[in-house]
């Protein structure tokens, strides 16, 4: 009788029998798996991992939260630097020209003398609006303020001591049939008793910020 030899088999195979990847020889002999220490092993790891995450965890989110406290402290000094700069681009530049010779002067002298000074205040925002761009100034164009305020040219009507204008530096004129024009927004103020003028130019804002940072007493009636 042949005496027969059991084969040892390595640790990768006896891993793959276990896992049925591998088919091990007839005379191999196979260990059973050994459940009690596997359980006792993923009971450790289990236990790593939640330790590892209980001591992790709680570091990313404070990670978190730092990094969401500098992003907002950023904005928030953008957001001021911002203001900072509407600030300094809405101060009131000003003006004088001659004023209304008042109610003892021919009706038409006195339209002429506003309109006059309304033309000089044009002329002093559209050189001020060619300091503050690159791009040609192509003209003013004004309009009373608020929209509907009057009917008639401002300064054709004798009895208001001063007015309020919309104005735009225009940049540009769209083509066609439509009036419309790209440019730098201003609102001026025309004081026609004194002879005086003062403008601002106007940035866009939100309602709060808007409040916070309205136009100057200067530029507005």
């Amino acid at each position: 009788m042949s005496e027969r030899s059991d084969e040892r088999l390595g640790r990768w195979e006896t891993l793959g029998a276990w896992l049925g990847f591998w088919t091990p020889p007839r005379e191999a002999v196979v260990p059973p798996v050994p459940w009690r220490k596997l359980a006792i092993g993923a009971t450790l790891l289990v236990l790593v991992i939640g330790v590892a995450a209980a001591v992790a965890l709680p570091r990313i989110a404070d990670d978190r939260s730092a990094a969401r406290e500098r992003e907002q402290r950023a904005a928030a000094e953008r957001h001021a630097a911002f203001l900072a700069t509407v600030d300094r681009e809405q101060r009131p530049r000003r003006g004088t020209g001659k004023a209304d010779p008042g109610r003892g002067a021919p009706a038409a002298r006195r339209r002429e003398v506003r309109g006059a000074l309304v033309g000089a205040a044009e002329s002093g925002l559209a050189a001020d609006a060619g300091r503050r761009t690159g791009r040609e100034i192509e003209g003013v164009d004004c309009e009373p303020f608020p929209r509907g305020a009057s009917t008639f040219v401002p300064a054709d009507e004798l009895s208001r001591a001063e007015s309020a204008y919309a104005c735009v530096a225009v940049t540009a004129r769209l083509k066609g049939g439509d009036k419309g024009v790209i440019g730098i927004p201003f609102r001026l103020v025309v004081d026609f008793g004194a002879g005086q003028f003062a403008w601002c130019r106007v940035i866009p804002l939100g309602d709060r910020d808007r409040l916070a940072h309205p136009l100057p007493d200067d530029c507005r009636v």
